[in-house]
């Protein structure tokens, strides 16, 4: 491969971003993988000192867990492995290199998706809790509202799924602050429903409103760029 054809590569796949959004990604990211850390912290009680893990060894022997490695030991390793994934993909952008198929494959969310929801079901089995729907949804929930915040960033004005408002639609600076805004917002109300979740074991009615507040913020948001904008 030339090295012409290698830009081209690394611009099809490498997933460039700009510095603020890779910065705010890696920030949600890592986050996220730490959110079953709480689950850990509220469940320590109920968790046995060693969690059987269900890997049986060549000698028929199974391979015990102590808790403080399944409460925070394997979140843990997940962060380092999310950091790693994010430190790839931004060295390769900045210089301008295909990133190796194994970065390319996990990217910046895949990771973090595992996290939440192995290190999620394993310490809740392990405390013998339920792991019904009442446990997924939010957490599926949660991470849908971290990758459309991570999507909104630096939304494109081409961009289908995005804030087409008709005071911002034809001004630069308010589309880019207004869609930087609702990223942040949809990717803070992803992680504080994980927070909720872990931390509490429930999502409390009285959440609804802070939730709502930051994914309607862009909106009147919105409003105040426009302005801004018009009077520069």
């Amino acid at each position: 491969m030339t090295r012409e054809q290698e830009r081209q590569a690394s611009r099809l796949f490498g997933r460039h971003v700009s510095g603020p959004k890779a910065l705010a990604l890696c920030l949600g990211a890592l986050l996220a993988c730490a959110s079953p850390m709480l689950l850990g912290l509220r469940l320590w009680a109920a968790i046995p000192p060693l969690v059987q893990t269900g890997f049986v060894s060549p000698e028929g022997v199974d391979d015990s867990m102590p808790r403080a490695v399944l409460a925070f030991g394997v979140p843990g390793l997940f962060c380092v492995l999310t950091l790693i994934c994010h430190a790839q993909l931004w060295l390769h952008q900045r210089a301008q290199k295909l990133p190796p198929m194994s970065v390319r494959m996990l990217g910046r969310w895949t990771v973090p998706v595992f996290s939440v929801l192995l290190s999620g079901f394993w310490l809740m089995r392990a405390a013998g809790e339920s792991t019904g729907a009442a446990f997924f949804v939010p957490c599926l929930l949660a991470l849908l509202l971290l990758l459309t915040g991570a999507h909104f960033f630096d939304c494109p004005r081409s961009g289908k799924f995005a804030f087409h408002l008709k005071r911002i639609e034809y001004k630069e600076n308010a589309w880019r602050k207004t869609h930087r805004l609702a990223g942040i917002c949809w990717m803070l109300a992803g992680l504080l429903l994980l927070g909720l979740l872990f931390g509490m074991g429930r999502i409390p009615a009285l959440s609804a409103v802070p939730l709502l507040l930051l994914l309607l913020a862009p909106l009147p948001a919105a409003g105040i760029f426009a302005k801004r904008d018009s009077e520069e």
